[in-house]
């Protein structure tokens, strides 16, 4: 299984390892590209340009006799055909959709040309691997002594998906599966050991996990809800009295979504998120590489297609009445100017403001708005009609795969109980070079702080995956861990049979307040005195890496401070008081005995004094009412190693802090406090909101705090 990032390059990677294997080899290429023919059809006419030259790309034709043969095209997904075609000496491409009449046909194509197969290599790559392809029912057991009644009982079989893919692979004696997916948390979870008696093995990634290299100027989760988003001005929350102007209070499932502000006019945010857009695209208009170039807003509130027609049709109405006011003769200067005043912040401006203005206008004026599902039958037409400004409201078809170009504006109001899910639904990550600072996105408090943690977890999975590959082993010789959300399932119950969940030990973890008490001021004046009293004791500090620095820390000293600090309750990878059991646990068994407390003191911004000593305070911007995103700064974790963090910089200049955790010994943990700026924060109970995060070693326990396949060791 090879695991990327969304919208980050995967089907880049999967078209040079097919160009690989075919040198290798390899005769047939299948490529299952996701449930949708908008997603089938891109990766169809992206093959054809990168891989097979059927169409103008990057690739030219394959000399004569080597050309590729399709058994699809960017029209028609794969039908039934004459088998004797495979006698010919060229590689074959099959681009299909993981449906099942559609799986089905190929799978008894393949049955047919079996005299034909027995020396033609087969790879399949499973795109988005984790939907559709992981088995949600049972296998039948290896036994073959069951009675005619319970050989045709489906409740025995395999869901339909899962057992073609798996009949696919059986069909030839040559045959390799590779899944890609940026949400890995499903397949992670399958079992390893079971076999189906009709279809062979399940899909398990039995024999590598590779995490892909993060691509320069990539935006991720990192960069929009972490740590790197504290100085960008994109996040817009979208109050409850216009989730309720959009959503049905309470409503039943059969509910349509209704409008329900005064005269059919859209919600506030939503006015102001269709006006960003047309600046976004004024913007982009007047920087000559962006010009002329597609450009896109997502709108995705429910995954009712009813719900989609009447939102689309409003923000319709929407877009038509400022259209008339400007053909009667108003000036929609008056309209566009107080947004863009807030806009403008932090970007990075081509013209004056006049000027932007009148091509926002402009903009405005161009504005095409798309309702993107089954019932429309509405299509992005990115390479037939190219350098439009495009509205595209929809659900379930805008959640995967599904590139939009462009994209600078998100309203998005979509919830969901599970990480991969949300994750996938965020078709804002990707790469937005030289457009980066137009990206704006509105959406709830909570859905906001859902995001901020699910930085913390995706960070967590690739450190995991990393170390696997360190330790030379397996995916079903040592566990994958998955760190657990505080509100959401990591993936849906029917896939995660196998999942264990245990919460004994945080070896080599990076604990973080990625949550605090915002909204209770006696819990935050509480924290500032218990750092006032622990400051104050502790022996004279170095100043260094932006912040002071004391060695030689007792353990029950830093246990009895953990103890004290009052956490937000609704944190789950902090829970201070448990942390504090653990360490002592750990010191007992000669571990953690030695600790240093870093406390961050910038020497810009406002300064504040605590423990009698002169401290900077740290700035951080809140993601939700309670959330300020990703705490720590990496370099920090590196403050009392042996040659600093700089020790730990990788190549691009960014630091290492999974590193510097690793050589971190076992007997040596920081604790970091970080003073926030309480103005910055909007709070007004302190001067100084007191946020902590530990960088802890290796420990002998090496437990999990997290989730694991109960059928792989943990070590």
């Amino acid at each position: 299984m090879v695991v990327g990032y969304v919208q980050s390059g995967k089907t880049a990677n999967y078209t040079a390892v097919a160009a690989r294997a075919v040198d290798a080899g390899y005769r047939i290429v299948i490529v299952m590209s996701g449930i949708h023919d908008s997603l089938r059809s891109q990766t169809q006419n992206r093959l054809e340009r990168e891989l097979t030259g059927h169409q103008e790309g990057v690739v030219s034709r394959a000399e004569r006799g080597r050309e590729w043969i399709c058994l699809t095209n960017p029209t028609e997904d794969f039908k039934a055909q004459d088998f004797r075609i495979l006698q010919s000496p060229a590689p074959f491409l099959a681009v299909v959709k993981k449906n099942p009449v559609v799986l089905a046909k190929l799978d008894g194509w393949l049955k047919s040309a079996d005299r034909y197969l027995a020396d033609m290599p087969v790879l399949l790559i499973d795109d988005e691997a984790d939907q559709a392809s992981i088995n949600t029912r049972s296998n039948r057991p290896p036994d073959p002594t069951v009675g005619d009644e319970d050989e045709n009982d489906e409740s025995l079989a395999p869901s339909k998906t899962n057992a073609l893919i798996r009949s696919i692979l059986t069909r030839t004696t040559k045959a390799a599966y590779i899944a890609y997916t940026a949400t890995p948390f499903a397949n992670i979870l399958i079992n390893p050991d079971a076999v189906d008696r009709r279809v062979g093995d399940d899909l398990f990634p039995k024999d590598f996990v590779i995490q892909l290299p993060r691509p320069p100027r990539y935006t991720g989760t990192e960069e929009l809800f972490g740590v790197s988003a504290q100085d960008r001005d994109l996040l817009r929350i979208v109050s409850d009295e216009d989730v309720q102007g959009l959503r049905a209070h309470r409503r039943r499932k059969t509910a349509e979504i209704v409008i329900r502000q005064p005269h059919n006019t859209l919600p506030a945010s939503l006015s102001d998120a269709l006006i960003s857009f047309c600046l976004a695209g004024g913007v982009r208009s007047l920087r000559p590489e962006l010009a002329g170039k597609s450009h896109t807003m997502l709108v995705h509130v429910s995954q009712r297609t009813s719900d989609q027609e009447r939102i689309a049709n409003a923000i319709r109405d929407q877009v038509e009445l400022w259209r008339e006011a400007e053909r009667q003769g108003q000036n929609l200067e008056m309209l566009f100017a107080p947004v863009w005043n807030t806009f403008k912040v932090g970007t990075d401006s081509p013209a004056d403001d006049t000027a932007v203005i009148h091509a926002s206008i402009s903009v405005l004026r161009q504005l095409v708005v798309l309702e993107l599902n089954s019932v429309a039958g509405e299509n992005l037409e990115y390479d037939e009609k190219p350098g439009r400004h495009v509205v595209a409201v929809g659900g379930n078809r805008l959640s995967r795969g599904l590139t939009l170009e462009g994209l600078t504006v998100s309203y998005f109001l979509r919830t969901a109980t599970m990480c991969d899910t949300l994750l996938q639904m965020a078709r804002w990550y990707g790469f937005r070079r030289g457009y980066e600072d137009l990206i704006r996105i509105w959406t709830t408090d909570g859905i906001a702080r859902w995001f901020s943690e699910l930085a913390l977890i995706e960070q967590s999975l690739r450190d995991s995956i990393v170390a696997l590959g360190r330790a030379g082993r397996r995916p079903d010789q040592m566990a994958i861990k998955l760190r657990a959300h505080s509100d959401l399932l990591l993936t849906a119950r029917n896939k995660a049979s196998m999942a264990l969940s245990q919460q004994d030990s945080w070896s080599g973890e990076h604990p973080q307040t990625v949550l605090l008490p915002l909204s209770d001021p006696a819990k935050l004046q509480a924290n500032r005195v218990f750092a006032d009293q622990f400051i104050s004791t502790l022996s004279p500090s170095l100043q260094c890496h932006g912040g002071l620095l004391t060695r030689d820390v007792s353990p029950e000293a830093v246990c009895a401070f953990l103890h004290q600090y009052k956490i937000n309750e609704d944190i789950v990878a902090f829970r201070s008081d448990l942390l504090a059991d653990w360490i002592m646990e750990r010191s007992v068994s000669g571990e953690l005995t030695d600790w240093s407390i870093f406390v961050a003191s910038p020497e810009a911004g406002r300064q504040t004094i605590i423990g009698g000593r002169e401290i900077g305070l740290v700035r951080r911007k809140r993601i939700s009412s309670e959330s300020i995103g990703i705490l720590t700064d990496p370099r920090h974790e590196g403050v009392d190693l042996l040659g600093g963090p700089d020790a730990y910089k990788r190549e691009s200049g960014t630091y290492d802090a999974e590193a510097m955790r690793a050589a971190r010994p076992a007997t040596q943990g920081l604790l970091i406090l970080y003073p926030l700026d309480a103005l910055h924060l909007g709070v007004s109970h302190t001067d100084a909101v007191i946020g902590l995060a530990l960088s802890l070693p290796n420990t002998s326990d090496v437990g999990s705090s997290w989730i694991v396949n109960r059928k792989v060791s943990n070590g």
